[in-house]
């Protein structure tokens, strides 16, 4: 059941029976046939033999598919063109930095994963800018192949292709790369991508330095990544030991997916490579919701949803159509979550780890929206890639990635003459997620928006957020989540719920009795229930279970009304015992000015916010001040923040509150 009304649609928002609803509620908290779905859509599509057959003719696709780019490339307009030479010619004499083991050996010793990660995608942006030069230039230009043979040397001698981050799944940790151990990761994955297309697009060209080159780059692809993968399934990301997978799973299979077919040379190798990758990606398929919500955010569609829709789609191209199931319900539903969750612009509903503005990749949205037919994802995508005036400038910005220079350049001709629309739903709803997006109007950033969620504590990339909810007002943010800093050690430890951001009071959520949320997927909302009434949505959940135990809760009714030109939050608890006095968290980037019985927040530059009405006798208010030091914060809602902290003044072990937010 997902629920949508934009200005496309004439369908009634919410017309449903709450019988109905109640029984959908109950089977998701119970797991009836909703998260663990055995649908094995692709292996139902293909046994083994099937896929040798379907992939007969994959050398032919693979001409295809360089005589596709080349031909991209040559209706460039000469301005992009030469912009893209300058580019290039910038790494002509590039000094290709070293990897130091003291450098890799950081994120063991302090957590710092960014100084080795920077110094490793800089030596895959040279060797991609001058990869787009040589193919510009054409006729296997010299004056860029020695640059072009350092960079791939240089790569090749890489101990690892995989992050430091990543070494846990080794067979043994150890805080250097085991040797003769290769493991397949997000890092290895990326550099696979851009390895093959340098393998398919130039390789005849590196024959002239020596042959030597070319037969590197696919020992080491053989070596790094069609071996281990084969060999091992051990892999947590592929699912085949019955984890929980997460965006992972279709960023590897992939990059598995596209190396083979552009690179592998033996026939037995490439079907058995192709079909285990199925097997994979149907696990991640299995345990998506029906909703197609996915969990982790809109900061990591990307690399979820839309991994999924680019190894999908090279599927469907190498077996000729044969393998193909974006026919499937749910695949579009996985695409549309995307702009489901958009608030405006480049502000999205951002639990989890996400940062506070997000840029889709514009390939995956027109993927999405080609094979499932849907044109608002194809107009959504089209606004990105048009945001800086003209297609050909989110090509240029995104010109030091080989991988997406190639799945860009077939699309921009059809993005050219696509309409640019952002969709601003009216509202939607998705029962699984528990994900309530909606605005004071349809097609417009003006106005109010809610995004409030139930949930679990256990999703992937997880914060302690159940219950969390932010409100932006035309389009700009009042009510926030701060969403993640920088990524370190940390991030990904035992110690991931003491970062501030990780703990629910950072959110917009109650302290009670003294306690935080809990982490856990037992730590979630119950009794969720969605109404639309005279004019009103209303979305209420018991928070009490994302609680632990020692907070002495019986319930704890979180209700949010949205009611067009407000906002109305209640709060309706029973304590068992009263501890100590429990407070409400609200996160803000705007000024805050108090007063008895309303705050008014407000933003210095365009006097644009929102007014907060409360009972002083009820709650009394107090801001302080967050400073940041994180980079990533700082680029999200800047050097500060402020909390807003509502202390319940009554002791009674049942009482009641409520806060009234208006536009200024």
């Amino acid at each position: 059941m997902i629920f949508e009304n934009h200005p496309s649609s004439n369908r009634h928002i919410m017309k449903f029976s709450m019988r109905v609803w109640t029984f959908c509620v109950v089977a998701m908290v119970l797991g009836i046939g909703k998260l663990s779905a055995q649908r094995n859509w692709l292996a139902g599509q293909a046994t083994l033999a099937q896929v040798r057959d379907d992939l007969s003719g994959i050398n032919q696709w693979r001409q295809n598919q360089k005589q596709m780019i080349l031909d991209a490339i040559n209706a460039l307009p000469d301005s992009v063109k030469k912009k893209l030479i300058q580019n290039a010619d910038h790494y002509v004499k590039f000094d290709w930095p070293t990897l130091p083991a003291t450098t890799f050996l950081e994120f063991s010793q302090n957590g710092n994963r960014t100084h080795y990660e920077k110094i490793m995608h800089a030596r895959r942006q040279a060797l991609s800018a001058l990869t787009i030069g040589m193919l510009i230039n054409g006729n296997g230009d010299s004056a860029y192949l020695p640059a072009i043979v350092n960079g791939i040397w240089t790569i090749c001698e890489e101990s690892t292709w995989a992050y430091p981050a990543h070494l846990s799944l080794q067979r043994k940790y150890t805080p250097l790369p085991n040797p003769g151990e290769n493991i397949l990761d997000l890092g290895n994955g990326g550099t696979s991508e851009l390895m093959s297309w340098v393998y398919l697009l130039i390789g005849q060209d590196l024959d002239r330095v020596s042959k030597v080159v070319a037969d590197r780059i696919y020992f080491e692809l053989e070596k790094r990544v069609m071996e281990p993968y084969l060999v091992r399934s051990d892999f947590w990301w592929m699912g085949f030991k019955g984890q929980s997978v997460n965006n992972w799973n279709p960023f590897v299979n992939n990059s598995v997916l596209l190396t083979s077919l552009l690179v592998e040379k033996k026939p037995a190798r490439l079907d058995s490579v192709v079909h285990k990758t199925m097997l994979s990606v149907d696990k991640f398929i299995n345990q998506y919701p029906e909703d197609g919500g996915c969990d982790e955010g809109p900061g990591y569609w990307s690399m979820a949803g839309g991994a999924l829709i680019s190894y999908l789609s090279k599927l469907k191209s190498a077996s000729n159509g044969k393998i193909d199931i974006a026919a499937q319900p749910l695949i579009g539903k996985m695409g549309a979550f995307i702009y489901r969750s958009n608030i405006d612009e480049h502000y999205f509903v951002n639990y989890g780890d996400a940062h506070g503005e997000v840029t889709p990749n514009v390939s995956a949205l027109y993927a999405f929206g080609e094979a499932c037919k849907n044109d608002t994802l194809k107009q959504f995508a089209a606004w990105y890639a048009k945001q800086g005036g003209s297609v050909y400038d989110y090509l240029l910005n995104n010109r030091n990635a080989l991988e997406s220079f190639v799945d860009y350049l077939p699309i921009c001709q059809s993005l050219i003459h696509e309409k640019a629309v952002l969709p601003y739903i009216k509202q939607s709803w998705l029962p699984d997620l528990q994900q309530l997006t909606v605005r004071t109007e349809a097609g417009a950033a003006k106005g109010l928006f809610l995004g409030a969620k139930g949930g679990t504590n256990g999703a992937s990339h997880n914060h302690n957020d159940v219950g969390n909810f932010i409100i932006y007002v035309d389009g700009m943010p009042a009510i926030i989540d701060l969403g993640v800093g920088t990524y370190t050690k940390q991030t990904f430890s035992k110690d991931r719920y003491k970062i501030f951001t990780m703990q629910s009071a950072w959110h917009n959520l109650p302290t009670i009795n003294g306690f935080m949320q809990k982490e856990g997927k037992s730590y979630r909302a119950k009794d969720i229930q969605l109404s639309q009434i005279k004019g009103k949505t209303v979305l209420s959940m018991d928070l009490g279970e994302a609680y632990p135990k020692e907070a002495d809760i019986e319930y704890w009714k979180r209700n949010i009304e949205f009611l067009d030109n407000a906002i109305e939050l209640e709060e309706s608890y029973q304590l068992k015992n009263y501890l100590t006095a429990s407070e409400l968290s609200l996160m803000t980037p705007l000024s805050v000015s108090t007063n008895k019985g309303f705050l008014i927040l407000k933003d210095r530059h365009s006097g644009k916010g929102i007014k907060l009405y409360f009972n002083p006798k009820v709650l009394q208010a107090t801001v302080e001040t967050k400073i940041f030091s994180d980079p990533s914060l700082i680029h999200s809602w800047g050097k500060e923040v402020y909390r807003i902290r509502f202390k319940i003044l009554s002791k009674k072990l049942f009482n009641t509150y409520k806060i009234r937010f208006t536009e200024l």
